[in-house]
């Protein structure tokens, strides 16, 4: 293949599409504000580097060659899609198009990352937003993998190539039927591990956050790391523990989640045991301007979001 002629710049071509269209040097320099003898001189350097005569001249008229003729429509084209790129380009770094995806906790998809989704919306219309609830350890995956560009979740296990920012901690508790006998919160709604003894937990399957958290701690009750019963969800925890099956040990925030009628939710005394849920970004890869936006939108949103008890913005 031969080589390229070098030396022919977007300057060029724009001359020579505006002396093809106005058939006038004259013309040509008035559209693009320059004088006659610099886009006369541009035309014939780009004949020089193409060693083609692209125009006929005569006293009175510019016209194409048959060359010129077959070379306008392409190069045309060229420019527009040139311009065409940059303004897509400028308008995404402007948030004026794009495409974010988040995958997080459900309940920090339900109580955090929505409500700022809806502020984020309003400023940025044009970009596109794609939520997705998921586990820890796929959340985690999803990551490093490229597929999303952030996710907001709770540690499930080291994975390299993360970077980590603590958002939010929730304390945990016990998520219960409210004519359950056997619970008995004091004043300021808490219980203490004692009032689970002898009864049957259900919990959430492996690569959750939550139970991440109840495995690395062996001071807990053995019911706590290794519950009777499992749900692939806190939904359906809340499910079983609404049917009198067992109770469940949530963190505040997922159990406000799941909470409806006939069920009651209270803080576990000491020993205290934390969730945290961390904003997570692969280590090696920039966000792009609106998922950087999306996530200055979230920050925002979590230090003044109605909080339940057991809550707290880092």
């Amino acid at each position: 293949m031969d080589r390229l002629p070098k030396h022919i710049t977007l300057k060029h071509l724009n001359a020579f599409v505006a002396v093809a269209q106005e058939a006038s040097f004259t013309h040509a320099a008035r559209r693009l504000f320059q004088t006659q003898s610099s886009v006369t001189g541009l035309i014939q350097q780009l004949e020089v580097a193409l060693n083609t005569t692209l125009f006929n001249r005569t006293s009175r008229r510019v016209s194409l060659t048959p060359i010129g003729l077959e070379f306008l429509p392409r190069i045309t084209r060229l420019l527009a899609d040139f311009d065409g790129a940059i303004s897509d380009v400028m308008r995404y770094g402007e948030l004026k198009s794009g495409r974010v995806s988040v995958a997080a906790a459900p309940s920090a998809i339900t109580d955090l990352i929505a409500p700022a989704a809806a502020n984020f919306s309003q400023q940025h219309p044009a970009v596109r937003l794609y939520l997705r609830d998921d586990n820890s350890g796929r959340i985690q995956r999803q990551i490093v993998a490229g597929e999303i560009d952030f996710g907001l979740t709770s540690p499930w296990a080291d994975v390299q190539g993360l970077d980590s920012q603590p958002l939010l901690e929730d304390q945990f508790g016990v998520l219960y039927r409210s004519d359950d006998k056997l619970i008995k919160p004091d004043a300021n709604n808490t219980v203490s591990w004692s009032a689970l003894n002898e009864r049957k937990l259900v919990g959430v399957v492996d690569e959750t956050g939550i139970m991440a958290v109840l495995q690395s701690r062996p001071d807990l009750p053995i019911e706590a790391s290794a519950p009777f019963y499992e749900a692939s969800s806190t939904t359906s925890q809340a499910a079983l523990v609404q049917s009198g099956l067992a109770i469940a040990l949530l963190p505040a925030l997922a159990a406000q989640r799941v909470l409806m009628p006939g069920l009651s939710f209270s803080l576990l005394q000491a020993p205290t045991l934390v969730r945290t849920l961390c904003l997570m970004f692969h280590l090696e890869h920039d966000l792009t301007p609106a998922a950087a936006a999306l996530v200055e939108e979230v920050r925002a949103y979590v230090k003044k979001a109605p909080l339940p008890p057991g809550c707290r913005a880092l």
